[in-house]
């Protein structure tokens, strides 16, 4: 019996492990066309940014973790998209999940990632005001606040069709956001 009941336990244990990094869609609390939450983004050495800072830009918020893999993936294709992109209208922007600045600097200097990153240490915006399970995940708001869409899950963000989907994205064509490829 209580092998059994040990059995079960670490099951459990491997699920919840395993849920943090899946592509499976959790509870939305975001909904298509609402403002976005009012969130305010602390940088490694403490400096507080509001979200809305970037507002009159569509903007790419991806929300990673340097101990999630996909997270780590699909890194470099960011890093190339926000290249790409006119930075006059759009802004990708990191949201780390992790409690070490130095350790999210480190990695994203040995990675060449210079697009602006931001640290959720208590995970506070995540859990609290985005209700995040699933990591990475990419949010895409447009220049007037409003929630356009996710991907749940790693993608290919250099991938010729998402910088044509973001483009008409901000001329107003959001419905094209939701046919955008995941990353295999």
């Amino acid at each position: 019996m209580a092998y059994r009941r040990h059995r079960i336990f670490i099951g459990l244990l491997l699920a919840l492990l395993a849920a943090g990094c899946s592509p499976s869609a959790p509870p939305d609390r975001l909904v298509d066309g609402q403002p976005f939450p009012p969130v305010t983004l602390a940088d490694g050495g403490g400096r507080q940014v509001p979200l809305s800072s970037f507002r009159g830009k569509l903007v790419v918020l991806n929300v990673w973790a340097t101990w999630c893999a996909p997270c780590r993936k699909e890194l470099p294709s960011l890093q190339r998209l926000s290249r790409t992109l006119d930075e006059r209208r759009f802004a990708v922007i990191g949201l780390a999940m992790d409690e070490d600045a130095h350790a999210v600097r480190e990695y994203l200097l040995d990675k060449g990632v210079t697009y602006p990153n931001f640290l959720d240490r208590d995970m506070s915006i995540v859990k609290g005001a985005l209700g995040m399970s699933v990591y990475p995940d990419t949010f895409f708001i447009g220049p007037d606040g409003l929630f356009l869409g996710r991907i749940i899950g790693a993608a290919q963000w250099d991938d010729p069709r998402v910088v044509q989907a973001l483009e008409a994205a901000y001329r107003g064509n959001t419905a094209i956001l939701r046919t955008l490829p995941h990353a295999s």
